[in-house]
């Protein structure tokens, strides 16, 4: 399997986790963004799926 391709698996895997930690936050927040720890483990995993999704695309202009 190629490199980028991986990556984007991965990176759909954090993307789709940070959004479960947000509707967990809103669902026990009653409708409002989450609090605490829930709005820190979003806020990271979305940023952890952006970094990857950059870096997938790096490997594909590379030519991977």
């Amino acid at each position: 399997m190629r490199t980028s391709l991986r990556l984007n698996f991965t990176a759909l895997g954090f993307l789709f986790a940070g959004a479960l930690f947000m509707a967990r936050g809103m669902a026990e927040g009653k409708g409002t963004m989450p609090k605490g720890r829930d709005r820190r483990a979003a806020a990271g995993m979305l940023a952890v799926a952006a970094a990857l999704f950059l870096t997938a695309g790096a490997f594909l202009m590379a030519g991977d």
